[in-house]
């Protein structure tokens, strides 16, 4: 049984079609020893497997993580979610919890979402403008 210390399990969307994500993935992987986060690949999942309230387009706008019966926790939070559970990589969840360090943190990765977001379009041949999420903290 898991102590109130002890993070609880964690479920991760991630964009399966972005090499980058799937880099970071099995880099996570490797290191959660005690298998405490699930990754689930957006790309692969039916419309009826999304989680209740949410779209295709908002799990792939932004990183979502959410603990068993916890609440949402997207883009630079979700990260620090992640690193929580992660013992090698616990002090970066605090480091990205301090405020001016969120603030700059969301913005990096706000310019990393719109990089991404291109390099998407030009893998699928898409030639719609793609919105960059506004930021919100």
């Amino acid at each position: 049984m898991m102590s109130p210390a002890e993070p609880s399990a964690l479920s991760v969307w991630y964009d399966g079609d972005c090499p980058v994500c799937r880099q970071e993935v099995a880099l996570y992987n490797r290191i959660d020893r005690n298998k405490l986060i699930s990754w689930i690949d957006i790309v692969a999942l039916a419309d009826n497997e999304l989680p209740a309230g949410k779209t295709r387009e908002d799990l792939l706008g932004k990183f979502h993580a959410r603990a068993t019966g916890g609440r949402w926790q997207i883009g630079v939070d979700a990260f620090a979610a992640i690193w929580q559970r992660l013992p090698v990589l616990k002090w970066f969840a605090f480091v990205f919890r301090l405020p001016v360090i969120r603030q700059v943190a969301q913005i990096a990765y706000l310019g990393f979402l719109k990089w991404q977001r291109h390099h998407r379009a030009r893998r699928t041949g898409a030639t719609a403008a793609v919105e960059t999420p506004e930021l919100r903290t």
